[in-house]
Formats: C-alpha cells, sequence, structure tokens
C-alpha cells in the first residue's frame, strides 16, 4: 500500500513538473508574440484614426 502511494506520488510530481514546464514556454514565448501582435493591432488602429481624422478635418475645412 505505501508502495503504491510513492508510486502515486512520484507519478504527480513528474505530471507537475511537465505542468510548469508547459506554463513557463506559454509565458515566456507564446505570450510574448501575443503581446508583439496586439501592440502591431493597436499602431495600425492609430494610423488609421489619425488618417480618418485627418480627412475628417479636410471634409471640415471645405464647407
Amino acid at each position: 500500500m505505501i508502495e503504491n502511494e510513492k508510486h502515486t506520488i512520484s507519478k504527480l510530481d513528474k505530471e507537475v513538473a511537465v505542468i510548469k514546464t508547459e506554463i513557463s514556454e506559454i509565458k515566456d514565448n507564446h505570450l510574448a508574440h501575443i503581446k508583439k501582435d496586439i501592440d502591431r493591432i493597436l499602431y495600425i488602429l492609430g494610423a488609421v484614426g489619425l488618417a480618418v481624422l485627418g480627412e475628417l478635418f479636410i471634409l471640415l475645412n471645405k464647407v
């Protein structure tokens, strides 16, 4: 019975180590790429917003 519990604990320790590794990989790699993509989208939205605002000012000056 004790050997079975030790085996179960050992197995759980290995699974926890794998989960920690996967979480670290997600945090260090994937989140950095997602942040970069979001920053790029925000940059493009800002540029489009400025272009629309500029066109609005041009239209208002013609009136």
